[in-house]
């Protein structure tokens, strides 16, 4: 399991405090070329936590003056998608395109590096982050970084918008409680939370058209249980429909995407541990068909069928032993 990591220039002197930070920023952002207008003092703290290729952080700092470097693109450097959640405080982010965007309190942008310019931070602001490379993040935040939009409001009454920002906030407050697994699956429902909230509706599906698609992605999702990777995002993708589609299709179900596949998943499990033999333990199968945290599986399982999956385990063998006992005396 990672750990959260807290990073700062406190008790350092300006001098020292930004050449600290120009050696820490490549690790946590793109290096931007940084100016630090009217200060006699660089105030800057960090909280992180690095999962794989991507970054979710808790910054705040005073004002600051970041520009793509003069050498054009971060040499080196993958694309990346950013999700920006402005707490407190005035950013002014610049596209190449000579777009400006105020970013204030209570708002979110999702940005690409490679459409980046500058941004200044105006006054003391905190802000939340995630940054991944662009080939890892959902297709509806991809798009709404191309697009190169503008700030999304995501304070209370914006609907979707407030929910994956609520997320956001709170994944980042359990950063310190959150298995490497648990983060995961986290950033993951903020980022089709997200994804729905940037995806445009894709006018009205009729209901033998929703029934059809439902059967396509129900077999779908049985024919790749096994996939660690299957969620709501990849199963859209690979339907070719926006993640608003997919949920639409289960809208009236009484179950969602995500529930489904978990629900699949544990019977799967049940069924296999009801018959085990040989040396499998409930860590191989729970991994064998997609679960990635054992604790969390064998908590799921006894909340779905009332028993430990141990315990099927234990009598999935007694049956299996009795049988091949009684084959064998025959």
């Amino acid at each position: 399991m990672t750990h959260a990591a807290t990073w700062s220039t406190a008790g350092l002197p300006r001098d020292r405090a930004i050449e600290a930070w120009a050696r820490k920023m490549p690790e946590l952002h793109p290096a931007w070329a940084m100016l630090y207008p009217g200060a006699d003092r660089l105030d800057l703290a960090v909280r992180y936590r690095k999962l794989d290729r991507l970054t979710i952080a808790d910054l705040t700092s005073g004002r600051l003056t970041g520009q793509r470097p003069p050498a054009g693109p971060w040499t080196g450097e993958q694309p990346l998608v950013g999700v920006l959640m402005n707490l407190s405080g005035l950013l002014r982010c610049r596209y190449a395109s000579g777009r400006e965007i105020a970013l204030g309190p209570g708002e979110l942008l999702v940005w690409d590096s490679e459409l980046a310019d500058s941004f200044d931070v105006v006054e003391p602001h905190r802000e939340l982050y995630l940054l991944l490379p662009r080939e890892r993040a959902p297709h509806g935040l991809v798009a709404a970084a191309a697009r190169a939009g503008g700030a999304i409001p995501a304070s209370a009454g914006a609907g979707l918008a407030a929910i994956a920002a609520d997320q956001l906030r709170a994944t980042t407050r359990e950063l310190d409680h959150l298995s490497d697994a648990a983060l995961a699956i986290a950033c993951q429902a903020f980022f089709d939370t997200l994804d729905c909230t940037l995806t445009p509706a894709s006018g009205s599906v009729s209901r033998p058209a929703r029934a059809s698609l439902l059967v396509k992605v129900r077999q779908y999702i049985e024919d790749n249980l096994d996939d660690p990777g299957l969620c709501a995002s990849s199963i859209a993708a690979a339907q070719g429909i926006s993640l608003r589609t997919l949920h639409l299709a289960f809208a009236g179900t009484g179950s969602t995407v995500g529930r489904w596949v978990r629900d699949r998943r544990l019977k799967a499990c049940y069924r296999e541990l009801s018959r085990a033999r040989g040396t499998d333990t409930v860590t191989d199968v729970a991994f064998r068909w997609g679960f990635s945290d054992a604790a969390h599986f064998s908590r799921t399982f006894k909340l779905a069928f009332g028993v430990t999956p141990s315990s099927v385990l234990a009598r999935g063998r007694e049956a299996t032993n009795e049988i091949m006992s009684l084959s064998g005396a025959g």
